[in-house]
């Protein structure tokens, strides 16, 4: 009895594996993450900031001249930064992320090639 549950769920885990080595389709995406982007507030705290471009599969050798910068500046209720990302021209279409992991806050905006996506953070940082 022992030797014939144990050998019914060998041959299961067998198809299992055997079943899920399907192919998989190519991912429809790619990202670039720039390196990330460090200012500092009005009150002199250090803010970090991360963005990311999403692009279209066919359009991943463009990513390399993607460029990004930030600009940090005092607002009521906090620090207001300013992240603009520039697109090149051969891109179709992109989803640009900036966010402070710290503060927990994100932005989200999409784009096409040959502008420059304006995203802004508001901080709670004085």
């Amino acid at each position: 009895m022992k030797v014939r549950s144990v050998l019914v769920g060998f041959l299961a885990l067998a198809a299992m594996v055997i079943g899920g080595a399907v192919p998989a389709s190519a991912n429809i995406a790619w990202c670039t993450s720039d390196p990330p982007v460090h200012v500092d507030s009005a009150a002199g705290s250090n803010i970090t900031v991360n963005t990311s471009v999403t692009v279209p599969k066919p359009e991943i050798k463009f990513l390399n001249e993607v460029s990004s910068s930030a600009v940090a500046s005092p607002q009521s209720g906090g620090t207001l930064v300013t992240v603009s990302v520039a697109l090149p021209a051969g891109i179709s279409t992109a989803q640009v992320v900036a966010s402070s992991s710290k503060y927990r806050v994100s932005a989200t905006a999409r784009g096409t090639g040959g502008t420059t996506v304006t995203l802004y953070l508001l901080l709670p940082v004085d």
